[in-house]
């Protein structure tokens, strides 16, 4: 039976493929590391030997020997947030087509545990960090890392100095109301988050300018909580003063439900019917 494929084996070292190979070990790991100064034959000899042996290289070590551990760390204040393991899911994905791994950490919304979190990662000697926020907002940044590269995800760095990837929040209002318009809509009511957001205000805002570039103006604009009971209850309340409308701006997708079922029982044209 080939040794590769004996489950009873001794774990396969560099020096065995060396000796294997006929070679000196830091030959073998330069082979094996594809460095430019080993011979085609030699380099061809040493992968012969390591398949035939079986040998799997300790990614820690060739990342270390590198200079380079190939994980990057992901922090989260918030592993439940609403978008934060889809935002993990991609980073994910495209971290293991680099033949990186990632490490996982969630600090449960503790600015001690997260300080703990960042150390303890650091120590691990990680490619770099990435932290991802539940919120889009701002926040103070990492301290610590060093040379360590540090990228923030969805929530931003206060200081301008930091790499940031944040959600075009404004873009989206504006395209919404753009959407509207393009659909023949004239009256339309703004129904969003809190006014505390940063999304919820920066939404509106992009919705207001697009209609202001067509001369119009929001027949309605409330603000509530992120819920879906909000957007039922400010459509609903906003038919029942008597504010007629014929689309909505909708914060979230879950206002929008709500806003398409508080239509519906007034016998008002649901959001769905607009298309």
């Amino acid at each position: 039976m080939n040794r590769s494929q004996d489950p009873q084996r001794r774990h396969v070292t560099l020096q065995d493929v060396a000796s294997a190979a006929g070679v000196s070990p830091s030959t073998a790991s330069k082979a094996l590391n594809d460095r430019f100064d080993v011979s085609a034959a030699t380099r061809e000899r040493v992968l012969r030997a390591a398949a035939e042996l079986g040998f799997n290289p300790n990614p820690m070590a060739r990342g270390l020997a590198g200079g380079r551990s190939r994980t990057i760390g992901i922090i989260t204040k918030d592993i439940n947030g609403r978008f934060v393991s889809q935002i993990m899911r991609g980073a994910e994905l495209a971290i293991g087509r680099s033949d990186s791994i990632v490490l996982l950490a969630n600090c449960d919304r503790d600015a001690e545990r997260e300080e703990t979190i960042v150390r303890n990662l650091l120590s691990r000697r990680v490619d770099g960090l990435i932290v991802v926020d539940p919120e889009i907002a701002p926040r103070e940044p990492i301290r610590g890392a060093g040379d360590t590269p540090v990228v923030y995800a969805f929530g931003w760095s206060s200081d301008p100095e930091d790499r940031s990837v944040v959600p075009d929040t404004e873009g989206g209002g504006r395209a919404a109301a753009e959407h509207l318009l393009g659909l023949g809509r004239s009256r339309i009511a703004i129904i969003t988050g809190p006014g505390t957001s940063h999304a919820a205000t920066r939404r509106a805002t992009g919705a207001r300018a697009a209609l202001a570039a067509a001369d119009l103006t929001p027949v309605a604009e409330v603000s509530g909580p992120w819920t879906e009971q909000w957007g039922w209850d400010a459509a609903d309340a906003l038919l029942r003063v008597g504010v007629r409308f014929d689309g909505v701006v909708a914060g979230d997708d879950r206002m929008a439900r709500g806003s398409s079922s508080g239509c519906g029982p007034r016998g008002w044209p649901s959001p769905r019917a607009w298309r």
